[in-house]
């Protein structure tokens, strides 16, 4: 039968000998070429397409994990994205005790138009970077979060378009190792950024744009989230297409053009070499992708815009009502 296979697990792998069918989109009858390039036109790059509809296993070998990403075409100038009105803010946060923490900030708006809107890696020769050898401490990494996100008229790249802005984050997530490793406060680094949120927070009592709440939630992980993630940056990446592949609308997604640290990983991480055998050999290399990692922890929980909770003032007397 034309698009049908059967193979059998090799023996040196668990399961071996057992029989496996390998069904190719030919068997089916009805797949006319219309509709397979209906199909192609879903996908967001030809590695992914051949991977799954070709069953080519070795499709992405080597490719970028997101090939989708151009500089024309994804990068905007800073703007002012802190009216909550039209836009909800997200946070994520990639702890590491030997590297540095990674952090991500991003706007959606109700169109599901998505602004990757701020960064964080404070590593060795970059803007932020130690310069007396020293890595930062886990309360220094809280209290720049908190100087970001105030009303400083005084911030710095990459939060310049936010001075004199209050930015109100709406959901903060970190990676579940937050919970499995300890930070240089001796809690866990979940514990630690509630309580030094907290701390932060007494510490500007009288001064309400300084509060900061710092509770994190765990994100969600696993292949299939982390897929779904990487499948839905991918598409926002990617103009907008109709089924018939037809382009009718830019990218939902835009990166500020000052994040250098997301656009360096954008443009060189990549899936490792050589034929995977397992599902983790299908991680991309660690170039370094902390940033684009934060990415992930947010898009697996499918962020939206959400409406401010406003309460609605009493409609005005009407003085031809008797009551």
């Amino acid at each position: 039968m034309q698009g049908v296979t059967i193979r059998q697990i090799p023996a040196d792998r668990p399961g071996s000998g057992i029989p496996v069918i390998r069904l190719h989109y030919s068997a089916d009858p009805s797949m006319t070429p219309e509709r397979l390039q209906s199909l192609r036109s879903k996908y967001t790059s030809d590695a992914r397409f051949n991977r799954e509809m070709e069953i080519q296993y070795e499709a992405l070998e080597g490719v970028l994990l997101y090939p989708e990403f151009n500089r024309e075409r994804n990068l905007v100038d800073p703007f002012d994205c802190s009216d909550r009105d039209r836009w909800t803010i997200y946070m994520a946060l990639d702890p590491h005790p030997r590297t540095a923490h990674g952090m991500a900030w991003e706007a959606v708006n109700k169109h599901d138009d998505r602004i990757i809107c701020g960064e964080l890696w404070p590593e060795f020769g970059t803007a932020y970077g130690p310069t007396d050898g020293i890595r930062w401490h886990t309360r220094e990494y809280a209290e720049w979060i908190q100087f970001f996100e105030s009303d400083s008229r005084e911030k710095t790249e990459p939060f310049e378009w936010a001075r004199g802005k209050r930015l109100y984050v709406a959901r903060r997530y970190m990676d579940t190792f937050g919970k499995a490793a300890n930070s240089d406060e001796g809690e866990d680094y979940f514990e630690t950024y509630r309580r030094l949120g907290q701390e932060l927070t007494k510490a500007n009592v009288s001064n309400p744009a300084m509060h900061i709440n710092l509770n994190f939630q765990a994100a969600l992980k696993g292949h299939d989230n982390l897929a779904k993630a990487q499948d839905s940056i991918g598409r926002a990446l990617m103009p907008q297409m109709n089924e018939r592949g037809e382009n009718i609308g830019p990218p939902r997604m835009r990166i500020f053009s000052n994040l250098y640290e997301l656009i360096d990983e954008m443009e060189n991480v990549r899936y490792p070499e050589g034929e995977a055998e397992r599902l983790s050999d299908e991680r991309p290399i660690t170039y370094q992708k902390h940033v684009i990692d934060c990415l992930h922890y947010i898009e697996t929980d499918r962020p939206v815009f959400r409406m401010l909770n406003r309460e609605r003032a009493a409609p005005p007397e009407n003085p031809n009502i008797v009551r």
